[in-house]
């Protein structure tokens, strides 16, 4: 059943930080490895969203775990469409960037934009998506797996509806 999303009230401490964050303008940072259509990587970039591409960087030929190490050494947000990315016994959350993995269905430009809702979080707050985070995101609703500095992890499957950010709860 979708609920709609109820967030905890913010410690003053993470409200001085995200302040801060505004303050310096910050923009989400992305690497776009070879799976990642042409066609999303210039969506993603009208939005004003800094973009490199492996193909620009000449790494399209490397394999997954470099196209990994490489957004983690530079705290890119890694957006794939490789769903080999979302296998935690490969890719393990404790070693890994922020890992988007999207479906595009068709293709199509408006279902591209669809499956992008799950990255209004990113945009506003593009700090806290530096590590330890994955997220596969479809054109009606994503699943986020983040891992906390507790080392605990939490999943949560959400979606924008009718304009509210709605939680899938069993």
């Amino acid at each position: 059943m979708w609920i709609d999303f109820k967030t905890d009230v913010p410690k003053p401490k993470e409200v001085q930080q995200v302040i801060s964050y505004f303050k310096r303008k910050a923009k989400a940072r992305f690497y776009a490895d070879h799976n990642f259509p042409e066609q999303a990587v210039n969506l993603l970039r009208a939005t004003g969203a800094k973009v490199q591409t492996s193909y620009q960087l000449g790494l399209s030929r490397h394999s997954d775990k470099d196209q990994l190490a490489y957004a983690l050494r530079h705290g890119l947000i890694l957006v794939t469409c490789d769903r080999d990315f979302l296998d935690e016994r490969r890719y393990p959350l404790v070693s890994c960037p922020a890992i988007f993995v999207f479906d595009f269905g068709s293709g199509s430009a408006e279902e591209m934009k669809q499956a992008f809702q799950c990255l209004a979080t990113v945009f506003r707050t593009p700090q806290f998506f530096d590590k330890w985070c994955k997220v596969d995101a479809k054109r009606d609703c994503w699943t986020e797996l983040f891992r906390h500095l507790d080392g605990t992890t939490s999943r949560k499957r959400l979606r924008l509806w009718q304009g509210k950010l709605q939680e899938w709860v069993a």
